[in-house]
Formats: structure tokens, sequence, C-alpha cells
């Protein structure tokens, strides 16, 4: 807040007092029953006037700031809502994630038993073509699995 911003409430509010002061003077006097002066009347209705101009700017001040507390919280809703939603995007995304990830190792395991299953065939046609192994023996020897 500026200096001038604080003068000038300082002065609002010492002109705000000074005339509540003098209201309660007036209408102590009328309370009484002691007339007032055409000076005095005319000085009590400016008083009540303006302490009623303050009282509606006030009213219209707070309504403003009401309605913006309001949009504000409705925005807050929105960004929380939105929130959640990517929250639980985050979490099905990363549930997905783990699962592709067992998913590729597992294909990688099935992969790499199909190789060592691939390379036992290759040796045992090699070797029967080689000639070194009768195929009567592989039988026994050697499991094949499809």
């Amino acid at each position: 807040m500026t200096r001038r911003t604080m003068a000038e409430r300082r002065r609002r509010a010492a002109a705000r007092d000074s005339r509540r002061e003098a209201l309660l003077v007036l209408l102590d006097r009328a309370q009484r029953g002691t007339a007032l002066t055409p000076d005095e009347a005319a000085l009590l209705r400016a008083h009540v006037t303006a302490e009623l101009s303050e009282a509606d700017e006030l009213r219209r001040t707070v309504a403003g700031q009401q309605n913006a507390i309001q949009r504000a919280e409705e925005r807050t809703r929105a960004a929380e809502d939105a929130i959640a939603e990517a929250e639980a995007d985050a979490s099905r995304a990363l549930a997905q994630a783990a699962r592709d990830q067992q998913f590729a190792q597992d294909r990688a395991a099935t992969v790499h038993a199909q190789r060592e299953r691939a390379r036992t065939a290759e040796a045992a046609l090699a070797l029967i073509h080689g000639g070194t192994i009768p195929a009567a023996l592989l039988d026994s020897s050697l499991t094949f699995e499809p």
C-alpha cells in the first residue's frame, strides 16, 4: 500500500470519527427534546447522508469482493478437478506402462527360449548332416520341443 493511500485512509477515518462524534452530540440533543438550530439540522442531515453514502459504497465493495471470492472458489474447484483428473490419467498410464513392461519382459524371455531351442535344433541338424551322430541315437540323446 502506498503512502498516499495510507494517508487518504487516515484522512477518511478521521473525518468519519469526527462526523460520528457530531452525530452523537446532535442525536443526544434531539433525544433530550432540545430543538436543533437550522444549521444543526442541516449538519445532522449532511452527516447522516454521508454515513448512508459510505455504507452503500461499502455494501457495493463487499458484494464485489464476495463475487470475486465466489469466482476464485469456482476456478479453484475447476483446477482441483483438473488436477484430480490428471492424477488419475497419470495413474492409469503408469499401470499401463507396468503391464507393457511386464509383457515385454515375458516376450523377451519367450524369444530367448525359442532361440535356445533353435540353436539346439541347429546343432542337432549339424551333427546329423555331418555324420558324427547316427540318426538312431538322436532319439535317445536329444529332445526336441516344437
